[in-house]
């Protein structure tokens, strides 16, 4: 009995202990956040926010990253909207088990996994707060223009600190569009850049934003025992609600549920990698 009470100690102090170490290193990486939301990613929640006209969004990133750098550029929209989020992600036994260099390459080819992104959902309000299919297909492309060049998901065996990717993806928002995906990366991030390369419309036929109107960003940062998962969408020059027919189109919406679905398809790729 007494051994058993000892064991179950020694369990309930290695929580604590982890608990611990995990509010430690996040405080200690992202020292502006409320008392809230350090609770909040601890628990495995996403943490969200989005500006209007150039308010503040750096406190969601890593001070002299490169998300905290396009957080700062996006001070300067004056007509438009930013949206911030970041998770935390503790390291499973798997991930923690490798060395830093070989997990960032694993975290890297994890990201570029797009073709995984097919058959994406999200929650959307329209149908009732209910599971709704967005991204029916996702693809690289050989070059910017060509769609019956349709090439498989990348996977690099030596990790790059720069990258430059042509996608194609075809939602159930905003149809078929193709994007450039440029990554700037170091020994601690991964950051890629997702700029809009043609005109997304609603319905097909509606304008919501021109080429190169959308900037959405995606990134990793590497602690010692989790990962920060970080996503800022930048849109200078639109007015932040688009209306068609009595049909309003919320984009800061609409983006953040975008994001909400790429950060839980992302934790699903590290579960995959836990279970390789």
């Amino acid at each position: 009995m007494v051994k058993r009470v000892v064991t179950f100690c020694f369990v309930c102090c290695l929580s604590i202990g982890a608990l611990w170490a995990n509010a430690s290193e996040i405080y200690t990486a992202l020292p502006q956040l409320s008392q809230e939301q350090y609770q909040a990613l601890e628990s495995g929640e996403m943490v969200s926010a989005y500006a209007l006209g150039g308010e503040v969004l750096t406190q969601y990133f890593v001070k002299g990253s490169e998300a905290y750098k396009r957080a700062l550029q996006a001070r300067s929209i004056e007509d438009g909207f930013s949206v911030a989020a970041v998770s935390y992600i503790p390291y499973g036994d798997t991930l923690k088990a490798m060395s830093k260099a070989d997990r960032q390459l694993a975290i890297f080819n994890s990201l570029r996994a797009i073709s995984t992104q097919e058959g994406l959902t999200y929650i959307s309000w329209r149908a009732g707060n209910k599971p709704k299919l967005l991204i029916e297909k996702s693809s690289y492309m050989g070059d910017s223009k060509n769609l019956n060049n349709l090439i498989p998901d990348p996977v690099a065996t030596v990790f790059p600190y720069s990258a430059q990717s042509y996608v194609y993806q075809r939602d159930t928002s905003f149809g078929g569009n193709r994007y450039l995906h440029t990554y700037t990366n170091s020994d601690d991030e991964i950051f890629v850049e997702i700029k809009n390369l043609n005109t997304i419309r609603v319905l097909g036929i509606f304008t919501a934003l021109k080429k190169d109107q959308l900037t959405m960003n995606m990134g990793t940062y590497q602690l010692d025992d989790g990962l920060l998962l970080v996503a800022l969408t930048s849109i200078d020059g639109r007015d932040p609600v688009v209306s068609i027919f009595g049909l309003e189109v919320d984009l800061p919406s609409a983006f953040k549920r975008r994001i909400v679905a790429l950060q839980n398809w992302f934790k699903d790729q590290l579960a995959s990698l836990e279970n390789q």
